[in-house]
């Protein structure tokens, strides 16, 4: 019997070694791979090395695109795709769902693309090649872009230095660093460091550009969580929570920032008094520091606001929650923070190793986090291209890859970020199906981007959606103001994937196409497809449970999971949940710990609220 073909992984990580010049072609022979992978399993960390042997950034970006783009196409060519396609009724789900879709012609521009994934056969197309503004739908291709070249196991290091009476803190992109990772890091340099010797703390995030709000992005407006800052090193989210509560017999509320940080200046002009609260809190740069800014009033005996905003400079930040919790170990001042470069002969004092890059991608999709997305995308652009990390080169990577795996010019993906926060975004239906089908044939098993797309009525955006697919629906939802957008896939019985979608809506000019009303579309599609399915092989006699359609009539059960109100926590957490139906910028004023104003009516962003506040967010409910 010959011998196992390589797995993509394998071969892309081959082909990526020698376009950085690392190898020579003839160290990747298969017999050399066959004996160092016996299992044709793929590496543990898909990291491209940091070394680049080419003479710029820029041709070493090309050559590994190159060589990706290479390697995919040999997978693709040994793919086996001769089993027959989802023998269903193709006609009549045409019929049914041109029905649905047509009839909002006249209000939005709506692609649709559904096709079988074992044999890649087209079971339903509407202008599924019209580039349309995928939202957070762009997420799917920053997130398997990720796990394609950096690998599911791929974890970013944040490193603790020592240089004489300096502490040296030096990022490297990580997206999950929290507040709690911190204090355990603080503590571990308590131990090893006299923090009494130490002058000040120096904070290195070179291997990111020195920009920090994307592209896409508004620098202005009051500091929304969903527009947070990036930087290679990071500390929640890059956001802040400030908390204003009364306090007896004073004349000014009090306010507390958490996490608190030196780098954080509270400026609280708020008062005290009324019978309603009627507050505002914002965040602006000033100089080197972050100014929160709070007005309005609050009743004397009211009850206590909690906002989340966004910091302005990301390092500085990390760097003086650092000092702060320092201080309180040690019973000593708080160290002053600079900007500053880490250097070889820098003693390491501490390692803090992220999660798998599998568990970050997946919280990314379930909570549509923009800030993470970001942070993967910078990566890419550094990882790729031995620069530092950017906008720029990091949505070449995303074209570079698109191209590859969608198997349409690179051109035909329009993007500024990796979040899909913009207006000007693009892509085709057509593609994001491309992109799912080659992920689910291609990428390792239980760490690929269709075993993290978020399911049907659990965590995240689709929590409040599909609620009686009875988890046979996986998908990637997307909101702006006037795009909706939905992507994944539907599952056989046993929970294989079968059928990828993916449906785009966006409004046209002068229509008035609400979000809930966007979102009963996509439902009702998925359904129509779902009910399809089940109602063939319910007739084969092949299915074992009770098909979705003997519950109700036509479009039933639809209407019931479209329109069916979040839990309560979800909806306290609505301005940063586009999908639960979050009002306008007052919303923002009532939110739960890490959510944010993100709906229509406020500059249309989704968000959800970040995974280190999910427990905050089911505990929301009165």
């Amino acid at each position: 019997m010959p011998a196992a073909r390589p797995s993509l992984r394998v071969r892309v990580f081959g082909a990526l070694l020698v376009a950085a010049g690392c190898v020579v072609p003839s160290e990747l022979q298969g017999s050399r791979v066959e004996e160092e992978e016996p299992t044709g399993s793929p590496p543990r960390a898909f990291l491209v090395p940091d070394e680049a042997r080419p003479p710029s950034p820029e041709a070493q970006l090309e050559a590994r695109l190159a060589a990706f783009a290479a390697a995919v196409e040999d997978h693709r060519a040994s793919l086996d795709l001769a089993r027959p396609p989802v023998d269903f009724d193709v006609a009549g789900l045409d019929v049914a769902i041109r029905k649905l879709v047509g009839r909002f012609a006249d209000e939005a521009m709506v692609s649709v693309h559904v096709r079988d994934l074992g044999s890649d056969q087209i079971i339903f197309d509407y202008y599924g090649d019209t580039p349309l503004n995928p939202a957070s739908n762009l997420k799917l291709v920053t997130a398997s872009a990720a796990l394609d070249l950096l690998g599911p196991e791929y974890t970013f290091k944040t490193e603790v230095r020592q240089r004489g009476e300096d502490l040296v803190v030096v990022g490297a992109g990580d997206p999950s660093l929290t507040s709690e990772a911190l204090g355990t890091i603080a503590e571990a340099v308590a131990e090893r460091v006299e923090i009494g010797g130490l002058r000040r703390i120096v904070v290195d995030d070179q291997v990111f550009s020195p920009r920090r709000i994307g592209p896409g992005y508004d620098d202005a407006g009051p500091g929304f969580s969903y527009e947070a800052t990036s930087g290679a090193l990071s500390l929640d989210f890059n956001t802040v929570e400030v908390t204003v509560f009364p306090v007896k017999g004073a004349r000014r509320p009090g306010v507390r920032v958490s996490p608190p940080s030196s780098h954080v200046v509270v400026e609280n002009l708020a008062t005290q008094g009324g019978a309603s609260t009627r507050i505002t809190v914002e965040t602006r740069p000033r100089g080197d520091a972050t100014v929160v800014s709070v007005t309005g009033r609050i009743p004397s005996r009211g009850r206590s606001l909690t906002i989340r905003r966004r910091i302005y400079d990301p390092a500085l930040f990390t760097g003086g929650a650092l000092a702060v919790r320092l201080a309180e170990l040690s019973g000593t001042e708080v160290l002053p923070v600079i900007a500053g470069a880490a250097s070889e002969d820098d003693e390491v004092v501490v390692i803090h190793e992220s999660p798998p890059l599998v568990d970050i991608a997946d919280d990314l999709l379930a909570y549509s986090n923009n800030f993470m997305a970001e942070q993967l995308l910078r990566t890419l652009g550094w990882r790729m291209s031995g620069a530092p990390g950017d906008w720029d080169n990091g949505v070449e990577v995303l074209r570079g890859y698109w191209s590859a795996v969608s198997g349409e010019e690179g051109a035909t993906l329009v993007a500024v970020n990796g979040s899909g926060l913009s207006e000007v975004g693009r892509v085709t239906t057509s593609g994001l199906v491309d992109l799912i089908a080659m992920a689910q044939r291609s990428q390792e098993e239980g760490a690929g981007l269709v075993d993290i797309l978020p399911v049907a009525g659990e965590r995240g955006t689709m929590r409040a959606r599909l609620r009686l697919s009875g988890k046979r629906v996986r998908a990637k939802t997307g909101t702006l103001d006037g795009v909706s957008g939905l992507s994944g896939v539907i599952t056989a019985e046993d929970g294989s994937p079968s059928l990828a979608f993916s449906i785009l809506i966006n409004v046209r000019d002068g229509a008035t196409l609400k979000a809930a009303g966007r979102r009963k579309i996509e439902d009702r599609v998925v359904m129509t497809v779902l009910r399809a399915l089940d109602d063939f092989e319910a007739r084969r006699g092949f299915l074992a449970f009770e098909p979705l359609w003997v519950h109700g009539g036509e479009g039933a059960e639809a209407d019931e999971a479209a329109d069916e109100p979040a839990p309560a926590g979800v909806r306290k957490a609505g301005a940063a949940l586009g999908e639960a139906g979050a009002g306008g910028p007052a919303a923002a004023e009532t939110a739960a710990p890490g959510a944010d104003v993100g709906a229509e009516a406020a500059a249309g962003a989704e968000d959800a609220a970040s995974p280190a506040f999910e427990a905050a967010v089911e505990n929301a409910a009165p």
